[in-house]
């Protein structure tokens, strides 16, 4: 073989190791690449569907039990997710809140303990006052109720908390806002059962802000089989079940306020 020949050789079989070697690197590199635009795209279309579901507000349903439904927290976020009830933990919901676990994470700071204790508290008061109110009427006429109590709440007249607003006057004999707080009923009838389980659903579902106004702004509600007094000096808003709604008068409704009670007297 000459010696033209021997470089010939010589540079065909290094062009060949170049190609293997390329090949060699690349191919992985190219599969890494084809993988990750797969899970990427998996990621896009389900990211996609959730987003639909929750703005539909549907049930995302699955047929895989998770034992992270073992966590009351875990529970509320899956009712804010709008699940069915039927329904069991999914992939979907289980990314959404994985994501806000972390996120929750890197903000944390001890202070949020205490806040994370108050909030159960308000929770609790918020069920209690929904149970012995409006354990009998509907879901609607439930966050009514509790519609009333936040209301309150936010209205410079009353408590800026909702326990306090619950059980003003309670220390007293008479003067309570919420009957059930003076009368015995709660230690006659203690928070149990379904209903109670029912009433905390709402009063999460309220506290969350992820139910629509419904009795115009109301901070007093009455059974429609009594007709207080007070109710003359009031605008009534709506009716919902049993429960008969007002609200304060504003500008030029105390004139017609007071035309009624001279009226009535």
């Amino acid at each position: 073989m000459s010696e033209s020949e021997q470089h010939k050789v010589v540079a065909r079989g290094a062009a060949i190791t170049a190609c293997v070697v390329t090949a060699a690197v690349a191919l992985p590199t190219l599969a890494g690449r084809v993988e990750t635009e797969s899970v990427r795209a998996e990621f896009r279309k389900e990211a996609e569907f959730l987003a639909e579901r929750i703005e539909a507000r549907a049930p995302v349903e699955s047929a895989t039990e998770a034992a992270v439904f073992d966590t009351p927290w875990m529970r509320s976020v899956e009712y804010a997710l709008k699940r069915s009830p039927d329904s069991v933990q999914d992939k979907f919901g289980q990314r959404y809140r994985d994501l806000a676990a972390l996120e929750t994470y890197a903000s944390f700071q001890p202070a949020h303990l205490d806040l994370a204790e108050r909030n159960a508290k308000e929770h609790d008061c918020l069920s209690t006052a929904i149970y012995y109110e409006a354990r009998s009427e509907a879901v609607v006429g439930q966050v009514a109720v509790a519609e009333v109590v936040l209301n309150r709440v936010k209205d410079y007249r009353y408590p800026d908390t909702i326990c306090k607003v619950v059980f003003q006057g309670s220390e007293r004999t008479t003067g309570c806002q919420f009957s059930f707080t003076c009368d015995g009923q709660m230690d006659r009838f203690p928070a149990r059962g379904r209903l109670w389980q029912r009433a905390q659903t709402v009063a999460a579902h309220v506290m969350m802000q992820m139910n629509k106004p419904l009795t115009g702004t109301a901070t007093h509600y009455h059974t429609d089989y009594v007709d207080p007094v007070w109710n003359k000096h009031l605008i009534h808003t709506r009716t919902i079940g049993t429960h008969i709604f007002y609200r304060f008068p504003q500008g030029r409704e105390w004139a017609e306020i007071r035309k009624r009670t001279e009226a009535a007297t």
